[in-house]
C-alpha cells in the first residue's frame, strides 16, 4: 500500500498492482482509500465485513468509490467482457440482468495505472479504449492535516458518449446510540424497517431491525445548486465533516451490524472529447 502521513493521521492507499488481491470488479483501482488512522486513536474507518483482515473484494473496506454504470453489458454475453470505468475488463460469468459487479466478480484485466507518489499526494492516471468508448482518467489523494481530500478527473477520448455514474461508499464505525448522519441540505425517507431521522435530523439505526442483514435506503431531497456538507457521528474522534464539491444526484445510506455508509453520486454524460471533475473531502 501506498501511504499519506501527517502528524495528525495516516491514510493508506492501494496499489493497483502489489494489492490486487484486496480488488475486485467493484470500485475503482486507483485511489482506493484503504484505511485513515489516528496515532492515538487508531483506525477510524470500517467495512462490512470489519475487522476481517481480508474482506471479500465487492465489500471492501475504508472510502472506496465506484463507476456504476458498466459499458457495453446489454450485447455482452456470458462469457465476454465488459468494461467498468476505474476497474478494467470484467468477465460477465451471470445471465442475471442488468448486469451487475455483484454477480460478476471476476476481472479479467486490471487497468494500468501510472503512479506519482509524495509525502502529502498520491496520484494515479490510467485509460481504457473499449469497443467505441475510450477515457483518461487521473484519481489524486491528498492529506492536509486531518483532511483527506480525494479529487477524480475524466475525459472523453471515445466516439460514444461515455456515461460517468460515480458515487463514494466510506465506512464509518457504529456508535453506542446509533445516531448517524446530517446533511446540510434537509433530507427525508418514507416509513421503512431500517431508519428513523430525529429531531436534530440525523440519521438512525432503528434498534429492533436485524441489521447482520444490512438495509439500504435512498433519501429524498431536492438537488442543490453546489456541494453538500455531511456530518457523520463517529465513536473516537467525535465527527466527521464530509464536504463535496458537486451536488449528488442519488443520495441513499446503507449500513449493516459493523459500518454505517452515506453514497453520494455524481452524474455526467461525456460527448467526445469533454472532461469533468469533482471532489469529496472528509475531515477528521
Amino acid at each position: 500500500m501506498y501511504t499519506l502521513e501527517s502528524v495528525e493521521l495516516s491514510v493508506s492507499i492501494l496499489d493497483p498492482v502489489v494489492d490486487q488481491e484486496r480488488l475486485g470488479s467493484r470500485y475503482c483501482v486507483g485511489g482506493y482509500i484503504y484505511q485513515v488512522t489516528d496515532p492515538e486513536q487508531g483506525e477510524l474507518l470500517t467495512g462490512p465485513q470489519y475487522p476481517d483482515p481480508y474482506p471479500d473484494t465487492f465489500d471492501g473496506q475504508g472510502a472506496p468509490d465506484m463507476f456504476f454504470t458498466p459499458l457495453g453489458a446489454e450485447e455482452t454475453p456470458v462469457g465476454g467482457d465488459v468494461g467498468i470505468i476505474g476497474v478494467g475488463l470484467v468477465r460477465r460469468t451471470s445471465p442475471i440482468e442488468p448486469f451487475y459487479v455483484r454477480h460478476n466478480p471476476e476481472v479479467s484485466e486490471f487497468l494500468a495505472w501510472e503512479v506519482e507518489a509524495s509525502a502529502a499526494a498520491i496520484t494515479m492516471r490510467t485509460t481504457q479504449t473499449f469497443r467505441d468508448w475510450a477515457y483518461r482518467l487521473s484519481r489524486q489523494v491528498t492529506l492536509d492535516g486531518r483532511t483527506v481530500h480525494s479529487e477524480t478527473s475524466i475525459e472523453n477520448t471515445g466516439e460514444a458518449i461515455l456515461p460517468v455514474r460515480w458515487f463514494a461508499h466510506p465506512f464509518f464505525p457504529l456508535t453506542p446510540d446509533r445516531v448517524y448522519s446530517r446533511f446540510s441540505i434537509p433530507v427525508s425517507m418514507p416509513e421503512n424497517e431500517g431508519y428513523f431521522i430525529n429531531d436534530d435530523q440525523f440519521i438512525c439505526q432503528k434498534p429492533d431491525y436485524s441489521w447482520p442483514r444490512g438495509f439500504y435506503q435512498a433519501l429524498t431531497y431536492e438537488k442543490p445548486t453546489g456541494g453538500i456538507t455531511i456530518t457523520q457521528k463517529h465513536p473516537t474522534v467525535g465527527a466527521v465533516i464530509t464536504t463535496t464539491d458537486f451536488a449528488p444526484d442519488y443520495l441513499p445510506v446503507w449500513s449493516n451490524a459493523n459500518t454505517f455508509s452515506f453514497e453520494p453520486y455524481f452524474a455526467a454524460q461525456l460527448a467526445q472529447g469533454e472532461a469533468t471533475a469533482w471532489r469529496i473531502s472528509y475531515q477528521f
